[in-house]
């Protein structure tokens, strides 16, 4: 006698689905807007590239540098009706949006100490020349770009140029609705224990 079809258990499904889709959410997410970095731009509804900056300060990655704002990326909170992401590096904000900053006494100080650390490391030969190697031009762009930056008037502003890395994505949405009907879709068909029935979700 052939086994009936054990019916769905929807409402229990309906409360795992929304504890894991929070869950998901929250890591999807976090991934998503860390992949930024990696990628060298944003995604929305197109993968729209980051313009090269010409701070030698910047690293071979525009904004990676030692990775501190990526890793800044985090779950601040996952419930069952909101997931929130934040990035809470002090300069997350700036290189989001774009904008200013304005230069303070203490910023001109710091770029004169950093301006004279490169001009120190720069290496010289026996006859006390200065070689021009890789590294002493590398070191002597540095030191160019801090010395200009100190000679910046207090209160003068920078402009800091936008390079996007989270926010509102198209496409990462469409990626949670394929994860959420495909999860359905693979429960249903779990539960309802019969291999030749299948379920086409056209839209969820």
């Amino acid at each position: 006698m052939a086994r009936k079809n054990k019916v769905p258990e929807f409402e229990k499904m309906a409360r795992e689905l929304k504890k894991n889709a929070s869950r998901y959410a929250a890591s999807e997410s976090v991934k998503f807007f860390r992949e930024s970095f990696v990628k060298g731009g944003f995604t929305d509804t197109s993968f729209e590239k980051w313009t090269q900056t010409g701070n030698p300060m910047a690293g071979k990655r525009t904004m990676y540098n030692k990775g501190r704002l990526m890793r800044s990326i985090k779950k601040l909170s996952a419930s069952l009706n909101r997931v929130v992401v934040v990035a809470d590096s002090e300069y997350a904000d700036i290189h989001n949006k774009g904008g200013y900053i304005v230069v303070t006494a203490q910023m001109k100080k710091y770029f004169w100490y950093k301006y004279y650390s490169f001009v120190g490391d720069v290496s010289v030969n026996k006859k006390g020349a200065t070689p021009l190697n890789k590294r002493n031009v590398g070191l002597g762009k540095k030191a160019m770009f801090c010395k200009a930056m100190a000679l910046k008037p207090v209160g003068s502003k920078i402009k800091i140029p936008k390079h996007q890395f989270m926010g509102n994505s198209r496409t990462m949405m469409r990626d949670f609705d394929k994860w959420f009907g495909d999860t359905i879709k693979f429960q249903i068909e779990k539960q309802w224990n019969k291999p030749t029935i299948n379920i086409d979700l056209k839209s969820v």
